[in-house]
């Protein structure tokens, strides 16, 4: 009987020591990963920081693009809409007004060359 408590005894030695060898290796490696990262978080707070930094850039010129875009528009609304009124009155004064239709033309003709100068 003590013999078999003796083996069981030695079993458990060597289980609890496979254990502990392999406790021991998996902290020499946490250690090791742990150092590396250690040296390497500025490198990468830096690297996080530029592409925070790129991404607002990003954004700034799609706003800045954006902002040109409903610019233009806006402008290309205003340029359709005062055409339209120059030429519908210009059809007005034209069938109503046959001896300023010569003023009228000038003054259409003055509108191009403002908006070809704005151009």
């Amino acid at each position: 009987m003590y013999l078999f408590i003796a083996i069981i005894f030695i079993a458990e030695l060597i289980i609890a020591s496979s254990l502990i060898s392999n406790i021991v290796k998996a902290d020499k490696y946490v250690c090791a990963i742990d150092k590396k990262v250690t040296q390497s978080h500025p490198k990468t707070e830096k690297a996080l920081f530029c592409f925070r930094e790129s991404v607002r850039c990003l954004k700034s010129c799609f706003e800045a693009s954006t902002e040109f875009l409903k610019c233009k528009q806006r402008e290309l609304k205003m340029r359709i809409i005062k055409t339209l009124i120059i030429y519908a009155l210009l059809l007005v004064i034209k069938s109503k007004y046959k001896k300023l239709a010569k003023a009228a033309k000038f003054i259409v003709f003055a509108k191009d060359y403002w908006d070809a100068l704005l151009a």
